[in-house]
């Protein structure tokens, strides 16, 4: 357990190190930018308002332009996560930034799409009271700070089996940022199947709570790890037992 605390911990330095270190890009000749001058516009996945909306850009927020369309006032823009999208011209004041210039684009990291995005899905692998992890995390985002999370998970260790099936509420911290910390407290049933010479936990359904946090990293085309540590409390009648998870994994957005 000890050891398994101490390789997540390393992981996460390393992590924090490489966002420190990475500062945003500056453009090293003449680029165009795009900036907005409505109140919001939608961003959409070709040059013409019949294309499928993928974003809303608010006052203020500035994009790379890399293309105008042929047909049309619409530009091709990078957003902060690396992707692509197009944007109406005339929702726009378009400059240029040569060297040295204020605008700054990240070079690996980027904020995860948590303004824009309805749903998260993070898959993640750890420990859970000295054996095995696997989970499944769906998540609807209500709002960019806030979530309401599903957790169905199955721990392993020499005690026996654990299914875990739950729900949470989970507050993030700093959406717009490349990290993002994120805090979850939440309940549900384990449905334990204990080794025969074990005495851990009964066997059947055991209600339980559950609170953690941990930190998403945000990198360009919507690649998100997500780290976080999570304590557990099983109640059974007269006692509770409490274990600890340490897992890591991916999230994806849509």
């Amino acid at each position: 357990m000890s050891h398994a605390r101490s390789t997540a911990m390393t992981a996460l330095v390393v992590l924090v190190a490489l966002v420190a270190f990475a500062s945003p890009a500056s453009a090293d000749e003449v680029e165009v930018y795009a900036r907005v001058v409505v109140d919001s516009t939608p961003l959409r996945s070709g040059p013409s308002s019949a294309h499928r909306q993928v974003g809303i850009a608010m006052r203020g927020d500035t994009f790379l332009v890399k293309q105008r369309s042929t047909r049309g006032y619409w530009f091709q823009v990078e957003r902060p996560d690396g992707t692509l999208a197009w944007i109406m011209g005339d929702a726009t004041y378009n400059h240029e930034v040569g060297e040295g210039g204020e605008v700054r684009r990240w070079r690996v990291f980027a904020p995860p799409p948590l303004r824009e995005a309805r749903m998260e899905i993070s898959a993640t692998f750890g420990v859970l009271g000295g054996g095995g992890l696997m989970a499944v995390r769906p998540t609807i985002l209500i709002a960019p700070v806030f979530g309401i999370e599903a957790t169905a998970a199955a721990a392993v260790s020499r005690a026996g089996r654990l299914l875990l099936f739950g729900g949470a509420g989970v507050v993030n911290v700093f959406p717009d940022w490349p990290v993002v910390p994120f805090f979850s407290v939440g309940g549900g049933v384990a449905l334990s199947d204990p080794n025969a010479d074990t005495f851990l936990l009964e066997s059947g359904s055991i209600p339980m709570l559950f609170g953690g946090g941990g930190l998403r990293f945000g990198f360009r085309q919507r690649f998100t790890i997500r780290i976080e540590v999570r304590a557990y409390a099983f109640f059974e009648p007269g006692r509770y037992v409490a274990q600890e998870e340490i897992s890591g994994g991916l999230s994806v957005f849509f």
